[in-house]
């Protein structure tokens, strides 16, 4: 550790790098994972349906083997890993992360028993629990805060082109493939892009906030320095525009004690619980709709490809999100998103006619990535850098622990009654989640990170400045 830092804070200095093919290399390997993660986010309820009509068991065991299980693992992966960041560093954990997933995904494939199926899924969302968390503490960290959420957007834009991708595949396998392998596959075409992107993630850098925060100035330089000089090259730039903000670094380690300390304790409960119940509002319709299709009376192969035209509403939704994430803040973008997924979910349930069905669930995904976008943007920003993938991973592990308790809640209580009445339960979480943020959420659009951090953290904590170059 240096005993002072170089001129200019790397803080300031990656505020006024402007965007180029090395932000964009950055954005692909990080989005990679995401990638990896989403096949299994948006396609577990398409598997979900397949594995109960391959296996022959019944919508609850395949919900606890399949979606309960993989939410669990990312329960642990999400406040593990987003720990682990914390102590040594983003890079650390993207260096194994997608390997616990790999192995889990590609030896779940080769089971029978539902029980070994549900150990080795489990295992798989351990590897992945992560990369949420630290994919918006990591990106939040490297880009402007001016165009902060349209870079995170854009990571989530990439990968939600996962959902097309298994969607169709879950279609075709259940058509083409022997029904023996029909769903292994899936799961082994995960690993392997598991592998693939572990691999390219190799060149990744550490993050230089990190690294100040930790008192690694020189690194921190080095890394500055070299995005620096590769933008100037790739933009045949003589030289950057002039750091004009001389912003505090902070000095404290974290523990994880800290996500309750004053500074951040009120930020942790609101997002702690905005998170348990925002889960029941995006996974009780993205992973149940297959089961609500089946509900309404529609065969499976129906089923399979309505639900691919249903969540193509996820990657239009997050383009459309490109456009307005930076100009909208992002706690009324939060709460109008969830209303108007509730008004549409709502309409999708009380429906008949095949085309409106299709068209209200297009919206809601539609709304529904919105809604996604806006709250990465949101909980990764408001932590400071010395704990923000370890609170952002505490919280968000509350929201997969709550996915797995309320998507089978909402199955054995709820769905028996008709899709409406699963809605209705839906409103509720919708509700809490409004007051919730309306009431303790803190704006964040377009400030800088360490400057959201002091304007509604004022207590005492540790900082230096650097000087002005």
């Amino acid at each position: 550790m240096q005993n002072k830092p170089y001129e200019g804070s790397v803080s300031d200095r990656l505020e006024r790098i402007p965007f180029s093919s090395v932000q964009r290399d950055f954005l692909l390997m990080v989005a990679g994972g995401e990638w990896a993660e989403t096949l299994m986010l948006l396609g577990n309820g398409a598997i979900l349906a397949l594995v109960v009509s391959v296996l022959g068991i019944t919508h609850s065991l395949g919900a606890t083997i399949i979606t309960t299980a993989f939410f669990l693992g990312e329960f642990v992966g999400s406040a593990f890993f987003g720990w682990l960041a914390d102590r040594r560093g983003r890079k650390f954990v993207f260096l194994y992360n997608l390997l616990v997933f790999s192995f889990g995904m590609l030896i779940a494939g080769f089971m029978s028993d539902p029980f070994l199926i549900a150990v080795f899924i489990f295992i798989g969302g351990i590897g992945v629990g992560g990369e949420f968390p630290l994919v918006d503490s990591f990106t939040t960290e490297m880009m402007p805060a001016k165009v902060r959420g349209n870079r995170l957007a854009w990571v989530y834009t990439i990968a939600v082109t996962a959902g097309f991708v298994i969607a169709f595949l879950t279609y075709e396998m259940d058509i083409i493939a022997p029904t023996y392998y029909s769903w292994r596959i899936l799961f082994w075409f995960m690993a392997v892009v598991g592998f693939a992107i572990w691999a390219v993630r190799t060149r990744l850098k550490e993050s230089p906030r990190w690294l100040e925060v930790h008192g690694e100035y020189k690194k921190a330089n080095e890394i500055t320095t070299e995005w620096e000089q590769k933008t100037m090259e790739r933009k045949h730039l003589k030289e950057l525009p002039p750091v004009t903000t001389n912003t505090p670094i902070e000095q404290n380690r974290s523990k994880y004690k800290d996500i309750f300390e004053p500074d951040v304790r009120k930020r942790s409960i609101m997002m702690i619980i905005f998170q348990f119940f925002q889960s029941g509002i995006f996974y009780g319709f993205t992973a149940l709709s297959p089961l609500f299709l089946i509900d309404k009376g529609f065969d499976l192969p129906k089923t399979l490809e309505f639900t691919f035209l249903i969540y193509a509403g996820f990657f239009f939704g997050s383009v459309f999100n490109l456009f307005i994430i930076d100009k909208v803040e992002r706690k009324w973008g939060i709460i109008g998103t969830a209303v108007l997924a509730g008004i549409f979910g709502t309409a999708f349930a009380v429906v008949s006619n095949v085309y409106l069905i299709v068209i209200f669930g297009f919206i809601t995904t539609f709304l529904l990535w919105n809604f996604s976008n806006f709250y990465h943007a949101y909980q990764a920003e408001i932590f400071p850098t010395r704990i923000r993938p370890t609170a952002a991973g505490t919280v968000y592990a509350v929201s997969r622990v709550s996915t797995a308790i309320l998507t089978l809640f909402i199955v054995d209580i709820f769905l028996p009654h008709g899709v409406l009445a699963s809605f209705g339960i839906i409103w509720v979480f919708i509700a809490i989640v409004v007051v919730d943020i309306w009431v303790l959420g803190p704006k964040s659009s377009k400030e800088q990170v360490e400057t959201i951090a002091q304007l509604y953290c004022p207590v005492n904590i540790s900082y230096i400045y650097p000087l002005k170059i």
